[in-house]
């Protein structure tokens, strides 16, 4: 009796020793997830309404729009267009190729003149075929304090230039080079017109159908000449003066001081 009380005794101990030797289980920690986040794109921007204001060898398209520059009403149409967009105050971008008409150049300038802007650049290729900006004052915003010897320069459709001043003179004459005009020899002619005149403005145009490369060009080397003329600001004649003779400005009414 008394072996299996012992025996008993025995082998509560040995369960009670197990059941010490026995950790309670934890238990496993959960992952906590990962918020996701979904990157949002950025919004597009708005589209410029200034883009895509092109001129070429059939005259004006501006945007969706085509300008038949052989209808009576061109200018209106041009204006009407122009007059839907924000161009006042503006510096307003437009690209025009080589060969076409100067005048189809001048008659967007008009408009964008009579609208306000402030400035035209025009993207056009050069000689070397690389696309670059002259940027052109409308002739309907300049002061009406721009001294009356500022210097006007002009290509002609026989491919030769006239230099005069603004208030009228002998217009000097300048022969056609090999592929135009005889741009070295015109430029040295306005410097030396605009030597003894205080002011900072010179005026560019080109006769009816000549090409448009040709004045850009012209501009051109006024603008990347190394030292810089005394006259660096362009102001684009919209319609072709006669060499020599007075130049009258069409001014806005706002015009700048």
């Amino acid at each position: 009796m008394l072996r299996r009380r012992v025996a008993i005794g025995l082998v509560a101990v040995s369960f009670w020793g197990l059941g010490c030797d026995d950790k309670p289980a934890v238990p496993k920690a959960q992952d906590t997830p990962v918020p996701t986040t979904t990157a949002v794109p950025a919004p597009k921007p708005p589209p410029d309404p200034l883009a895509d204001l092109t001129v070429d060898e059939l005259g004006p398209f501006l945007q969706t729009h085509r300008v038949d520059m052989a209808a009576k009403d061109a200018d209106d149409k041009l204006k009407a267009i122009i007059a839907g967009l924000p161009v006042k105050q503006k510096v307003v971008p437009i690209t025009a190729t080589r060969n076409c008409k100067t005048q189809f150049v001048g008659a967007l300038a008009r408009a964008l003149g009579e609208a306000g802007a402030l400035e035209i650049d025009v993207k056009t290729p050069g000689r070397s075929g690389a696309e670059t900006v002259l940027k052109l004052v409308p002739q309907q915003v300049v002061s009406a304090t721009t001294p009356d010897c500022s210097v006007v320069a002009m290509v002609k459709k026989d491919n030769t230039s006239a230099v005069w001043h603004l208030k009228g003179g002998t217009a000097s004459k300048f022969s056609k080079g090999l592929a135009g005009p005889d741009m070295s020899m015109t430029y040295d002619g306005m410097k030396s017109q605009m030597a003894p005149c205080s002011s900072t403005s010179w005026f560019l145009a080109g006769e009816e159908n000549v090409i448009w490369g040709l004045v850009f060009d012209l501009g051109q080397i006024v603008a990347t000449a190394e030292p810089p003329p005394k006259a660096t600001s362009a102001v684009f004649l919209d319609e072709p003066p006669i060499a020599g003779r007075p130049v009258v400005l069409a001014r806005n009414k706002k015009a700048l001081p």
